[in-house]
C-alpha cells in the first residue's frame, strides 16, 4: 500500500509540524477525490515523542482525528534508531557537525538498506481499551511502496521517490552552512567540504524546496531564491483562541527539546521577568493564544516565534551562545529586521517591556502576508502545492 514518507530535523516542534503537514497534504487528495495515504514517521525519542504528536494532533488538526482515521499515523521505529544518530545533541554544534561529516555515509546505507524492504511498524492511536491492555498494534508494510516523502529540514537522504522540502523556517541546510562559515561563525578546523557534501546531499532531488516568510534570512532583503524554491506563509497553523483557565497574566515559557542545550544555562533568566511563568504542564505551545499569556520566552527557533507573531504575543528569546546552532544568530537578524520579538541584552525586564511593544505592530505585518499569500496557514499552503505538483 503506498504511504507518505516523513523526515526532519532535531527537536520536538519539527516532527510534528511534518505530521501536521501529510494529514494536510491527505486532507487535499481526499478534496480532490483521491484516497488518504498512511502516514509514516520515524520515532526518534520513544517514550516522548508520541505523547507530543497526539497532544499536538489534537490542537491543531482537531480533538477527534486519530478516532475517525485511526489507522493513518504510524511509527517506524527502525528509522527512528539511525535519524536520532544524525541529531543535534550535547552543546557544541561544531562537534555535531564533525560526527556528521564523519558518520553520515554509513548511517544514509543503513536506511537505504532499511527503506528497500518490508518492515514492522506500529500505530499511533490506541482506543481507551487497547490503553488499558497496553496493547500495541503493529503491521508490516512495504517500505518501498512510498507514494512521496515530505521532509523538514531534513537529516537524511532516503532516496526515496518524490520528495519535498521545507526549511522550516531555517533555510536551506547548505546556504544556511555556506553563510556560517562565510561569516565565520563556524570553526575553521572543521573539513568543511565533507560536510557541505552532506548537506547537500539532504536537499539533493528535491521538487520543491519551500522556503517560509519569515525566515532565516528575512533580513537579507538582496537574496533571489533558487530554481525549484518557492517561498509560503509561516510553517504552522495559525494557534486557535485558547481559554483555558489561568491564574493571572503571565509569559509562557517553551524549553526546547535538543540535548544539551536545555541542560546550558540559556535560559537562566526565566526569573527576572516579575511575571507568573507558564508552561507545558500549564497549555501546550500551540494553545497560546490565551488572554493571559502576554508573551513567550523561548529560543529562537522559527516555530515558536510564528506561534508569538500569529497570536500577536510578545516574544523574547536569549541570546545566542556558542556553540548552538549558527542558525539561531540569522534567525536574531530577521527578528530584529522585522520587529517580531527581543533579545536579552542584560535586563530581561526591558526585553519583556521591548516584546509588548513590538507585539503591538505585529498584526500589520500579518495582514500583509495574508494579502501576499491569501492565508497564513503554511501547512495547508505546501499541502496544496505539493498535491498540485504531484498531479502535474
Amino acid at each position: 500500500m503506498s504511504y507518505i514518507n516523513t523526515t526532519f530535523t532535531h527537536g520536538n516542534g519539527p516532527y510534528s509540524r511534518c505530521i501536521e503537514w501529510a494529514v494536510s497534504a491527505n486532507d487535499v487528495r481526499e478534496e480532490r477525490g483521491l484516497e488518504r495515504l498512511q502516514i509514516v514517521v520515524p520515532l526518534v525519542y520513544p517514550g516522548i515523542q508520541e505523547d507530543i504528536m497526539k497532544a499536538e494532533i489534537e490542537n491543531n488538526v482537531s480533538e477527534n482525528f486519530l478516532e475517525k482515521h485511526p489507522d493513518e499515523i504510524w511509527l517506524d521505529g527502525g528509522q527512528g534508531e539511525l535519524l536520532e544518530k544524525l541529531m543535534f545533541k550535547g552543546k557544541d554544534y561544531k562537534e555535531h557537525l564533525k560526527f556528521l561529516a564523519e558518520n553520515y555515509s554509513d548511517v544514509e546505507t543503513e536506511m537505504w538498506e532499511h527503506l528497500d524492504g518490508v518492515r514492522e511498524i506500529e500505530r499511533l492511536y490506541q482506543s481507551s481499551f487497547q490503553k488499558g491492555l497496553d496493547k500495541r498494534i503493529l503491521e508490516e508494510i512495504d517500505l518501498r511502496d512510498c507514494s512521496f516523502q515530505l521532509g523538514l529540514n531534513n537529516r537524511i537522504q532516503t532516496g526515496l521517490p518524490n520528495q519535498f522540502y521545507t526549511a522550516g523556517g531555517a533555510g536551506p541546510f547548505d546556504e544556511l552552512l555556506r553563510r556560517a562559515y562565510l561569516e565565520e561563525w563556524m570553526d575553521r578546523d572543521i573539513d568543511i567540504i565533507d560536510v557541505f557534501s552532506v548537506a547537500r546531499k539532504m536537499i539533493k532531488s528535491q521538487r520543491i524546496i519551500f522556503s517560509n516568510e519569515p525566515g532565516v534570512f528575512s533580513y537579507d532583503k538582496a537574496r533571489r531564491l533558487g530554481v525549484n524554491e518557492v517561498l509560503t506563509p509561516p510553517f504552522i497553523h495559525p494557534p486557535k483562541e485558547n481559554n483555558t483557565e489561568l491564574s493571572g497574566k503571565g509569559i509562557y515559557f517553551l524549553e526546547t527539546g535538543i540535548e544539551g542545550i536545555m541542560e546550558s544555562d540559556i535560559y537562566d533568566a526565566i526569573g527576572d521577568f516579575g511575571m507568573r511563568i507558564y508552561g507545558v504542564n500549564d497549555l501546550g505551545p500551540s494553545q497560546i493564544n490565551n488572554p493571559n499569556i502576554v508573551a513567550q520566552y523561548a529560543r529562537a527557533g522559527w516555530s515558536s516565534v510564528w506561534l508569538s507573531q500569529l497570536s500577536e504575543k510578545g516574544f523574547i528569546s536569549p541570546a545566542y551562545q556558542e556553540g548552538d546552532d549558527p542558525e539561531m544568530i540569522f534567525n536574531e537578524r530577521s527578528m530584529r529586521d522585522l520587529g517580531l520579538g527581543a533579545i536579552i541584552e542584560d535586563n530581561a525586564h526591558d526585553a519583556l517591556e521591548k516584546s509588548l511593544e513590538l507585539s503591538e505592530s505585529v498584526g500589520k505585518y500579518n495582514a500583509k502576508l495574508k494579502a501576499k499569500y491569501g492565508t497564513l496557514d503554511g501547512i495547508r499552503y505546501t499541502a496544496e502545492k505539493v498535491v498540485d505538483c504531484l498531479e502535474d
